[in-house]
């Protein structure tokens, strides 16, 4: 640990834990937001008709194997949007759960007033109710509004589309609570299954 910095979410469990499952709410928020840009054809043609007829007909609340959340994101990478329009439909998914999935950070919001850092601390809840297992998230204070959020044991973070799309809902999902949130990945620092996202705001 750098002097100065310091750990405010310790990963919740053993490094090597892996995460076995994902929520229906998170891949179904996906889907919705693909058929809303037009892009639900080009996704269709990237996935097998079997998996495509589980998610379409799929419900909300539902805990889906790891297995098939990662065929459905694999599509999704191969439509080939760049990546700003990836972090903007995760961004748009955000916005879309606050009221299921997020629904601890807007009430932390309201009841204890805006601040990112309060939004951090029911960081490991909100994992632990959109993915089954992995190691967890991890929050390190690098300075008065900048951290770093590790996130290690989830086979989804291996594809590019979900790491950029996921960089979107982590945003929205902080602007609860200040004006404009920023988040960059570091790249090179965690591998397999994991990324570190530099977080910072105004």
């Amino acid at each position: 640990m750098v002097e100065g910095q310091k750990v405010i979410v310790p990963f919740p469990r053993g490094r090597g834990e892996v995460a076995t499952h994902v929520r229906s709410t998170l891949v179904l928020s996906s889907l919705q937001s693909l058929k809303s840009h037009e892009l639900f054809d080009r996704y269709a043609e990237k996935v097998d008709p079997e998996t495509r007829e589980s998610i379409v007909t799929g419900v909300a609340g539902v805990w889906l194997p790891m297995s098939l959340g990662l065929r459905h994101y694999r599509a999704c990478e191969e439509i080939g949007l760049a990546p700003r329009d990836q972090v903007a439909i995760g961004y748009e998914v955000g916005g879309r759960i606050q009221g299921t999935m997020l629904g601890i950070l807007v009430r932390t919001a309201k009841n204890m007033g805006a601040t990112p850092w309060l939004g951090f601390e029911p960081i490991v809840r909100l994992w632990d109710r959109v993915f089954q297992g992995g190691t967890g998230p991890s929050v390190i204070q690098l300075g008065p509004k900048e951290a770093r959020v590790e996130l290690v044991g989830l086979p989804l973070l291996d594809v590019p589309y979900f790491r950029q799309a996921f960089r979107g809902t982590f945003m929205a999902a902080l602007e609860l609570f200040c004006a404009k949130v920023y988040v960059n990945e570091i790249r090179g620092t965690l591998k397999g299954n994991a990324v570190s996202f530099r977080v910072s705001w105004v």
